[in-house]
C-alpha cells in the first residue's frame, strides 16, 4: 500500500537532525544561579513578612547623664567649698581695689592672703583628718630599728582598735557591753604603756615580751572586740532567753580580757625585775589561766 508523503506522520514532526531550534532571549527565573535566587525560591527564604510585636521603649530620663558621672566622684569639700571661698577671696579684692586704688598694694597682699589661706584651708582640714603612723615615743635608751618597727606597729594597732570601741561605745546602751569596752581600753593603756618603757625598747623584736605584746595587740584583743562588737549588734534586737545567753557571752568575752590583763601584768613584773621569757612561757602561762577559770577562749593562743 502507497502511503503519501503528506500523510505520513513522521513528516508531521519537525525534525531535530540537521536543524537548529528556534531561539529566544533567556528570561530571569529560567536557570538557578548559585549566586542568585530564583522569584519562587525567595519567597521561601528569610522572615516572613508581618507585622512587628512588642513595645518600644524609650531610654529611661536621665541616663545619658548617669553614664557621663559613672566615674568616681570627688569630695565636696574639695570640688564646692575651695571654689567658693577661692571666689569670694577674688571678688572681694578686686571691690577693695576699685574703691580705694590708694591702698591697692596691702589690699592686693591681703587679698592674696586670704584666697591663699582658703584655698589651702579645706586642703590641710584633710590631710589633718587622715590616720597618721603611730611614732614611738622614745626613751633615753637606744632602740634597735627594728625593735622600733614592731613596737610602732603595736601603737597603731592598738590606735585602731582604740577607735572601734569608741565607735560601739555610741551604739551600746547595756551596761555590760559599756563594761567590756571599758576594760579593752584599759587594757589598750597598759599595752602602749609597756611599748613606750625604757625595758622594753632594749629588748630584741624577736624577745618574748615584745611578740607577746604584737601578739595581743594585733590579733587577741582586736579578735576579742569582733566578737563584742557582734553581741553589741544582737542585744539591740534579742528579747527575752535570747538576750540573756547574748548578755552571758559578753560577760565570757571580758573575762578572756581580764585574762590578757592577767598576761600583761607578768610582763610588767617582769621588767620591773629585769626577767626576759620565751613566747612560749608566755602563752602557757595565758593557757593555764583560761583554764583555771573554766574559759573556752576564742583567740588561739
Amino acid at each position: 500500500m502507497h502511503v503519501s508523503e503528506g500523510n505520513d506522520p513522521s513528516a508531521q514532526r519537525p525534525t531535530t537532525e540537521g536543524a537548529a531550534a528556534p531561539s529566544r532571549p533567556a528570561l530571569p527565573g529560567d536557570m538557578d544561579l548559585p549566586w542568585k535566587a530564583t522569584a519562587e525560591r525567595r519567597d521561601l527564604w528569610g522572615p516572613a513578612p508581618k507585622p512587628l510585636e512588642g513595645k518600644v521603649h524609650s531610654p529611661a530620663a536621665g541616663s545619658s547623664t548617669e553614664l557621663v558621672r559613672s566615674g568616681p566622684r570627688r569630695n565636696p569639700l574639695v570640688s564646692f567649698g575651695v571654689p567658693v571661698l577661692t571666689g569670694s577671696a577674688a571678688a572681694f579684692a578686686v571691690v577693695a581695689l576699685g574703691v580705694a586704688g590708694v591702698i591697692a598694694g596691702p589690699i592686693a597682699a591681703i587679698a592674696a592672703g586670704v584666697g591663699v589661706l582658703a584655698a589651702g584651708g579645706p586642703g590641710g582640714l584633710l590631710y589633718s583628718l587622715r590616720p597618721q603612723p603611730a611614732r614611738l615615743l622614745t626613751t633615753g635608751a637606744d632602740v634597735p630599728d627594728s625593735t622600733r618597727e614592731m613596737l610602732e606597729q603595736i601603737l597603731h594597732a592598738t590606735a585602731e582598735t582604740r577607735g572601734r570601741t569608741r565607735d560601739l561605745r555610741a551604739r551600746a546602751s547595756d551596761p555590760t557591753a559599756l563594761q567590756v569596752l571599758k576594760d579593752v581600753d584599759a587594757l589598750l593603756v597598759r599595752i602602749d604603756a609597756l611599748a613606750g618603757s625604757e625595758a622594753i625598747q632594749t629588748l630584741r623584736p624577736s624577745s618574748g615580751e615584745v611578740t607577746m605584746l604584737e601578739g595581743m595587740a594585733s590579733r587577741y584583743v582586736p579578735e576579742l572586740v569582733d566578737a563584742a562588737e557582734d553581741i553589741i549588734g544582737f542585744l539591740v534586737t534579742f528579747r527575752g532567753s535570747a538576750r540573756e545567753e547574748a548578755l552571758e557571752n559578753l560577760r565570757a568575752v571580758d573575762q578572756q580580757l581580764g585574762v590578757l590583763a592577767d598576761g600583761v601584768e607578768r610582763i610588767e613584773q617582769d621588767m620591773v625585775a629585769g626577767v626576759s621569757r620565751s613566747l612560749e612561757v608566755h602563752s602557757e602561762f595565758l593557757r593555764t589561766r583560761f583554764a583555771d577559770q573554766h574559759l573556752n577562749p576564742i583567740i588561739d593562743v
